[in-house]
């Protein structure tokens, strides 16, 4: 792939693409208050085990071949979509330089559906058709555009039901590259995530390295649910299974969103 730039991040260079519909857009999308919305009690709204997310199961090799969806044979970029009101994700980057962030169907894991780089400080918008059910990934276009499985890190996970309603989480079960917070749209004040760096601390037996060579936490449940406990017990302390997935046992980290549309706020992370 040409590039534009190349930018220095925690040991690895960010190539922003350059196979794109335009520029980079200017918006006026205002980006969340973190704190207010982390204000808000997590007793004033409901918190569900599941609710009506749709997940992908890592439990099984056999889980990992069913699909409802013919997976992207190349990814779609983006600088953001039209919004217009309906069902999608606002993604804000509130690292110090550009981001790469990374959608993948279930069970799709190899060709991303579609991907977005964000500005330092920039909000930007993605829509979703329905039926969606996945995640979005922080990374870089090197590792997540070449056309293997990449897992290892903080998943943010969203679906939409037959109602027209959101589901998302928060999921450290396949590792942690950093933080997200996420939000409801809707009006209920529901938020789950967390905001704090989690890496820079943690012991060493709780560690993994990604492809691209950063060191993070590792996932928390091995293929087949066996338990990892040395990174499970620390996000345990750190985050808590109120706020996010530390495995499939513990808390109610979902949240719903009666318009399908949520704000995810990524703050440093190790892409």
């Amino acid at each position: 792939m040409r590039v534009i730039s190349l930018l220095p991040f925690v040991g690895a260079a960010i190539a922003l693409p350059t196979e794109t519909p335009g520029a980079p857009p200017a918006n006026n999308i205002t980006a969340p208050d973190v704190n207010a919305i982390k204000a808000v009690p997590q007793d004033s709204f409901k918190s569900y085990q599941t609710g009506g997310l749709v997940r992908q199961s890592m439990k099984s090799e056999g889980s990992k071949s069913k699909r409802d969806w013919v997976c992207n044979t190349s990814p779609t970029f983006t600088w953001g979509d039209g919004d217009n009101g309906g069902k999608g994700i606002f993604i804000t980057n509130t690292d110090n330089d550009w981001r790469g962030f990374y959608a993948f169907h279930n069970n799709c894991d190899a060709v991303p559906y579609k991907y977005v780089w964000v500005a330092a400080g920039a909000t930007q918008f993605l829509s979703f058709p329905d039926g969606w059910a996945g995640r979005i990934q922080r990374g870089v276009d090197a590792t997540m555009n070449n056309g293997q499985a990449h897992w290892l890190g903080t998943w943010f996970e969203f679906s939409w039901d037959n109602n027209g309603w959101g589901w998302s989480d928060v999921s450290l079960i396949r590792g942690c590259d950093g933080g997200v917070l996420v939000s409801s749209q809707d009006g209920s004040g529901a938020w789950k995530g967390f905001t704090q760096d989690i890496l820079s601390n943690a012991p060493s037996n709780a560690l993994d390295t990604k492809d691209d060579g950063q060191r993070v936490l590792a996932a928390t449940e091995f293929i087949g649910g066996a338990i990892n406990t040395p990174p499970r017990d620390w996000e345990l302390q750190q985050v808590g299974s109120q706020y996010v997935y530390v495995d499939d046992d513990h808390g109610s980290p979902v949240i719903a969103s009666t318009n399908g549309r949520f704000g995810t706020t990524w703050p440093a992370g190790r892409a």
